[in-house]
């Protein structure tokens, strides 16, 4: 049975990023319609840098939550050292990058310079949020968590392109500004909520510190790694290929990526869980079966309508090479939920060095294969086919290393196989997809509950 705590808490985790798939399916076309595709290539590249925030906030976010849950009589006090912390990296970041744009201000051109200062604005409001964030989740507080977390990533995405409708003459800096202002807001309730909460309470202790000093080095290398990872293929597309390239790979992949929020959603209800004494591993393993096997069925369930949607959806802008890609990321985004869950066991149980291992070994061939494809200028689907490629190694070496706690981890190894199949003739040959897909439901019908 799955628990009731974890179905409904989850779900109102994920419920912002399945709005933001449908506010993006809105936004997308009348930014590409009114702005064009460049424009709109080059402001998903400024969202994109400001992910960098999730790197430089040293881990405190998590670590945050983790210390809630180890100390549950200090968490005013956790969340006021989260809040210490954050705001001297915040200065740290802002006095350095103050210095390199006077050092640099004569070489660098003025795009690049306006570039630097907004992202500069943005990754210290994205450093608040984060910390923020993780005293809500922490505090088990997920109603509030999802109604920032839906403003903060997607409407300060999607809005800046809806306003479009009405300003068609808006610039990519005014797009950016209103985007900035959106995210500021967002800290702004944020910090009045947690201050009229209680959830804050100044102290000397250092439960933070302590759980910092022993998870800081390894959430902060495994945050490098996912960085390095979500944003090689498109910087090294930029640079070589273009912003058009750009945002033809990145408008399939942003859509079907955003069903990720799904499992991280999942991810941040059981990390506090995870992280008590005497925590089980039955919701662990339930969200796990969720997402390597309930929701590959709807996903696959609704590929025969992905041509007709992406027509109706871009328009002129449609081609059968995103229908690829979207297919491609589709499945890319299933392994990646699987991860979610596995990598959030990583942390909750403080072995989250075993993680960056795999994924250290892994980055030099991902990064040769990338760096070789793009440069000699190969299909987009390649790209996104290494990107599959990719997701699937991790995971199988997650699921591995974790195979003890994981409930018959043999039956996800069949799936991941068949998955795999059904992916190739999805695009090769339609009647065997159908055939694999009515096989694959009845395969999972019958034996759910092993």
């Amino acid at each position: 049975m799955i628990s009731k705590k974890l179905l409904f808490s989850s779900t109102i985790l994920s419920l912002p990023g399945l709005i933001s798939i449908f506010v993006s399916l809105l936004s997308i076309p009348i930014h590409l319609k009114i702005a064009g595709i460049e424009n709109y290539g080059n402001y998903i590249m400024f969202h994109l840098l400001l992910t960098i925030s999730f790197l430089l906030n040293l881990g405190i976010s998590k670590s945050i939550v983790i210390s809630i849950n180890n100390f549950p009589k200090y968490r005013e006090e956790v969340a006021f050292e989260g809040v210490k912390y954050t705001l001297f990296i915040s200065f740290f970041i802002f006095f350095f990058l103050i210095l390199l744009l006077l050092f640099f201000q004569g070489i660098l051109g003025d795009e690049k310079v306006f570039l630097i200062k907004y992202c500069l604005l943005g990754i210290i409001i994205s450093l608040f949020y984060l910390c923020f964030e993780g005293i809500f989740l922490g505090n088990e507080k997920f109603k509030f968590s999802s109604l920032f977390n839906f403003i903060f990533y997607s409407l300060a995405l999607s809005v800046p392109s809806l306003i479009l409708i009405f300003y068609p003459n808006l610039t990519l800096e005014n797009l950016i500004i209103i985007s900035i202002m959106i995210k500021l807001l967002t800290i702004m309730l944020m910090m009045f909520v947690l201050i009229l909460k209680g959830l804050i309470k100044k102290n000397k202790k250092k439960f933070l510190l302590n759980n910092l000093k022993k998870n800081s080095k390894w959430l902060t290398s495994n945050s490098i790694l996912d960085q390095f990872y979500y944003l090689l293929d498109k910087y090294l597309i930029k640079i070589f290929l273009g912003p058009v390239a750009l945002a033809t790979y990145s408008i399939p992949q942003q859509i079907m990526w955003k069903l990720s929020v799904i499992s991280k959603g999942f991810s941040n209800f059981l990390l506090p869980l995870l992280s008590k004494k005497n925590s089980t591993n039955d919701d662990f393993n339930t969200s796990l079966n969720i997402f390597l096997r309930i929701l590959p069925v709807i996903i696959f369930s609704i590929f025969p309508l992905y041509g007709l949607l992406l027509k109706i959806w871009l328009g002129s802008q449609f081609s059968e090479e995103i229908l690829h890609l979207t297919k491609i990321f589709s499945l890319s985004v299933l392994f990646s939920c699987g991860s979610h869950i596995l990598v959030t066991k990583f942390e909750a149980s403080k072995i989250l060095k075993q993680n960056i291992k795999f994924e250290s070994y892994l980055l030099p061939f991902f990064l040769i294969i990338i760096f070789f494809l793009i440069i000699n200028s190969f299909p987009l689907a390649f790209i996104a086919l290494t990107i599959l490629a990719k997701e699937l190694i991790l995971l199988v070496l997650r699921m591995n290393f974790l195979k003890m706690e994981i409930n018959n981890v043999n039956k996800y190894y069949y799936y991941l196989i068949i998955f795999l199949i059904m992916l190739f003739f999805s695009i090769y040959s339609q009647p065997i997809f159908f055939i694999l897909e009515i096989i694959m439901i009845i395969n999972i019908l019958i034996n759910y509950d092993n």
